[in-house]
């Protein structure tokens, strides 16, 4: 069998993409990624399958989907590929091409009373740019995600999601070590959760996205007028540690640099009042302000609804699984 069976055209572009394509770009000139920006347009017009099934969630969620709305985010998500090429070469100086800051003094706050900060977000803007401006910034950062590829198992199950090739692992292996550059941390589910406890008992920051799939502990919420399955571990912790919870959330502008906006920081004991506060007051009035800021992960989610037993929203699950997770 060829080491490249099962290897498609996207497979190939992707390779292309993280790898000759990187070398070339220089941070130090924000033109250059600029100038492609507006190639948006092409992904958006091959993407027809993919439109229509993000054109159902932004009607669930926001209640419309007109194309204006589509096309944004498109913009969003496209950008967000062609700066995370640049992790691996951004310094302290750099940064700012790409991000700035607006409430860095809620994170200063809330780190001011030195028991840590759990920074929580959703998956919307540019994630990676943030873990940078954190980091680059002499903020200790431990970023709490996914890595690598899918468990041998899952990708079997669902070839077409997950499948692996030598191609993707490249890729995979390339985005890594680009984000290993950063001078932050980066945890997974096979690390034990009480090295996040250290960072907040050393007054750091610990970065968790309070929508991601992974984790093995679930809760069923309202949320954007839907029933949503989340997982807890972020409010948890903050509830458990006393550290102050804030919320970040990322903007990706038409023109000019992201911007990261820090919330004003939450505390409390009581990890579901925290859980629920935090949504209400503070992450759904921002998405419904920024809905295609949204639309990739909606759209992302919906297409692996069937993946395992917590799809993000229960109104499409595919079976029983789902039924088993508990009310917030």
């Amino acid at each position: 069998m060829s080491a490249l069976s099962g290897v498609s055209p996207k497979d190939v572009a992707r390779w292309a993409f993280w790898v000759p394509f990187r070398k070339t770009l220089r941070p130090e000139h924000p033109e250059q990624l600029a100038a492609l920006y507006p190639l948006w347009r092409a992904q958006y017009q091959l993407a027809k399958h993919q439109r229509e099934e993000m054109a159902k969630e932004m009607v669930l969620c926001f209640g419309d989907a007109r194309e204006e709305r589509l096309q944004d985010a498109y913009r969003v998500a496209f950008r967000v590929h062609l700066e995370e090429l640049l992790l691996g070469k951004l310094n302290a100086n750099t940064i700012d091409h790409y991000m700035t800051w607006q409430g860095r003094e809620n994170l200063d706050a809330a780190l001011a009373r030195g028991k840590g900060a759990v920074i929580v977000l959703p998956h919307a803007g540019n994630i990676m740019m943030m873990i940078a401006r954190i980091s680059l910034s002499g903020i200790p950062y431990t970023q709490y995600a996914a890595r690598g590829m899918a468990p041998e198992a899952v990708a079997l199950e669902n070839p077409d999601v997950f499948g692996h090739n030598p191609l993707r692992a490249q890729v995979r292996a390339a985005r890594e070590a680009n984000e290993d550059k950063l001078p932050a941390r980066y945890l997974t589910m096979d690390t034990p959760v009480r090295e996040l406890f250290r960072r907040l008992q050393a007054n750091e920051t610990v970065g968790i996205t309070y929508d991601g799939r992974i984790g093995s502990r679930f809760v069923r919420t309202p949320y954007l007028g839907r029933q949503v399955l989340l997982n807890p571990g972020a409010f948890r912790i903050a509830a458990r540690t006393g550290a102050a919870l804030v919320p970040i959330f990322n903007h990706c502008p038409k023109d000019g640099p992201n911007v990261c906006r820090v919330g004003e920081p939450l505390w409390d004991s009581d990890w579901k009042s925290l859980m629920s506060r935090f949504l209400t007051e503070r992450a759904e009035p921002w998405l419904r302000e920024n809905p295609s800021h949204y639309g990739i992960w909606l759209t992302h989610c919906r297409e692996r609804a069937g993946v395992d037993d917590h799809p993000l929203f229960m109104d499409y699950a595919p079976d029983e699984r789902a039924q088993k997770w508990p009310d917030l």
